[in-house]
């Protein structure tokens, strides 16, 4: 079995274990009244913060923004909790991030395996939710991220306990649907072969789009295109004409929420009688589960599955990502 087939077959069982550590997270109280949240991460490690946030919009109190770089807000001080989320701890640029929060007064929790995030964690006190040291594949440990992500908003209670009964629901909708999800998946997957995947969503489920071409990226060694909505019918959708050779062999895939705003689907269904004049290619993912949270890790474990068997289409290897680890050896040489 692939790597990444067994990671993504294990998925309920990594959100057990995710709940668990979730569960027992220490904290410490802080010195101060939080007023605003900084994650900062990047790539596998940091897409569980950007979905964290779209989860929590509508129940968190304080701003909350996510950093994908060396550098933080200016406005972080003794007021704010930064979670630094790394799968090996090495990650640089968030290494410096807790650097800068450090020599700021920042609260700061640690998500991370190991490596020297866990170090500087031990050494200033930090705290820490650590995750398991598995495979060397942070993109497919989501699971482990965001749900540590949310377990420490709710220990600070910065978001309501209610969390912790949607993400074992969660839990609990993925184990019974499991085949389900893979068969679907695979459907899905052919349907995409050979096509640019362009992935529309509502403008809350922008970290889910993103999640998802990620993996396309990563997995199936594939490019991809995502946009959401309303943003996007003020522009995107004007470009809807040329290069026709491309938008022809492009295949929309709309994803369908119980929680888009009512607007949004009724521009949803408007647009597709446009993206309908170029491509024949136009599917539509229902997400399943009753709560934003549920639903969340549904299409999570359903388009890992379909860039998983999109890689097995395009003859590729899903875990190899030989282009990313010739970067960082680069960068480490100077």
């Amino acid at each position: 079995m692939n790597i990444i087939e067994k990671l993504i077959t294990e998925f309920d069982k990594q959100l057990n274990n995710a709940i668990q550590i979730g569960e027992h997270i220490k904290v410490s109280r802080p010195a101060n009244e939080i007023r605003n949240i900084v994650v900062s991460g990047l790539g596998g490690s940091g897409i569980g913060g950007s979905i964290a946030k779209s989860l929590v919009f509508n129940d968190l109190e304080v701003p909350i923004e996510v950093v994908k770089s060396y550098e933080i807000p200016k406005y972080v001080d003794k007021y704010t909790l930064l979670i630094a989320c790394s799968y090996s701890g090495g990650t640089e640029e968030t290494l410096a991030a807790v650097a800068l929060a450090g020599m700021r007064g920042a609260k700061i929790a640690c998500v991370t395996t190991g490596g020297k995030l866990h170090e500087i964690a031990v050494s200033k006190g930090y705290d820490i939710a650590k995750m398991p040291q598995e495979e060397p594949c942070p993109r497919a440990y989501l699971g482990y991220s965001l749900v540590q992500i949310l377990y420490l908003l709710v220990h600070y209670q910065l978001i309501s306990n209610n969390f912790r009964n949607q993400i074992k629901a969660a839990y609990t909708l993925i184990t019974e649907q499991k085949e389900t999800i893979k068969q679907m998946a695979d459907d899905i997957a052919k349907k995409l072969h050979n096509k640019l995947p362009i992935i529309y969503t509502d403008n809350n489920l922008a970290p889910l789009a993103t999640r998802f071409q990620q993996q396309i990226n990563e997995n199936s060694k594939q490019f991809c295109h995502t946009n959401v909505f309303p943003e996007m019918n003020h522009n995107e959708l004007v470009g809807w004409v040329n290069p026709p050779q491309i938008l022809k062999n492009s295949a929309v895939i709309l994803v369908n929420s119980t929680f888009n705003n009512p607007r949004v689907n009724v521009r949803m269904n408007i647009s597709k009688e446009i993206f309908a004049r170029l491509t024949d290619t136009i599917l539509e993912i229902e997400l399943e589960g009753t709560s934003l949270v549920e639903q969340t890790f549904y299409f999570v474990h359903l388009t890992d599955w379909v860039s998983y068997y999109m890689a097995l289409e395009n003859g590729a290897d899903p875990y190899e990502i030989n282009v990313i680890n010739h970067l960082k050896n680069e960068l480490a040489k100077i």
